[in-house]
């Protein structure tokens, strides 16, 4: 006889998200870092210049890329961002479905945190050897990285909500002697995003 694993991290459900492109074209396929940009999955064409494709992913945040008639091209309908290398590419943030229970929200108690888990220990010499951690994938989405949408450079995206209420720094800007940090938040249902800019010959 044997012992059940119940230790064991449950995999997250996967959520099925549907992927499309409305810029025609007569085959398109789409590519991301879902599977690690390794393989293509073609479209279904949907209408005269629409194609689309229901695929699954475990939450996380994903950027991808669509290829029409052999181009890589991106959806300028849709999220975008630059990548490391300077590439525009669409971004994708699937959330875990969690319904909500109304009834149970009016008994909803915060659990007190331990004491012992608060300190006010100082740094110590190892802990400035360490190297920093890896930003998280999902505050690159911030509009000073979002490239511009053609037929409206004036307009801004619908921020996600994971970069509201952090500031960040354009460098792309520091060749051009310019400083720049933005930060965006939300009123109900407004969004302001405030952008201070700065020549560095004054920082």
């Amino acid at each position: 006889g044997g012992g059940g694993g119940g230790g064991e991290a449950l995999e997250p459900a996967l959520v099925p998200v549907a992927i499309t492109w409305t810029q025609g074209g007569s085959v398109v396929e789409v590519e991301g870092s879902f599977d690690g940009w390794q393989t293509r999955t073609q479209l279904h064409r949907s209408g005269n210049r629409e194609f689309s494709v229901i695929k699954s992913f475990p939450p996380g945040v994903y950027q991808y890329k669509f290829i029409v008639d052999g181009e890589w091209k991106y959806a300028p309908d849709q999220p975008a961002m630059y990548d490391e290398m300077g590439n525009v590419n669409n971004v994708l943030e699937v959330q875990e479905y969690v319904p909500e229970i109304l009834d149970n929200l009016d008994h909803f108690a915060a659990p007190s945190s331990p004491k012992e888990s608060y300190d006010d220990y100082l740094f110590h010499g190892e802990d400035f050897s360490k190297e920093p951690p890896a930003i998280p994938p999902q505050l690159k989405l911030t509009l000073l990285n979002m490239p511009p949408i053609p037929y409206a450079p004036n307009l801004l995206p619908r921020p996600q909500h994971v970069v509201l209420n952090h500031a960040y720094v354009d460098q792309s800007k520091a060749r051009q002697g310019l400083s720049v940090i933005g930060t965006t938040h939300r009123y109900r249902a407004k969004y302001v995003t405030i952008v201070l800019m700065k020549s560095s010959k004054d920082c």
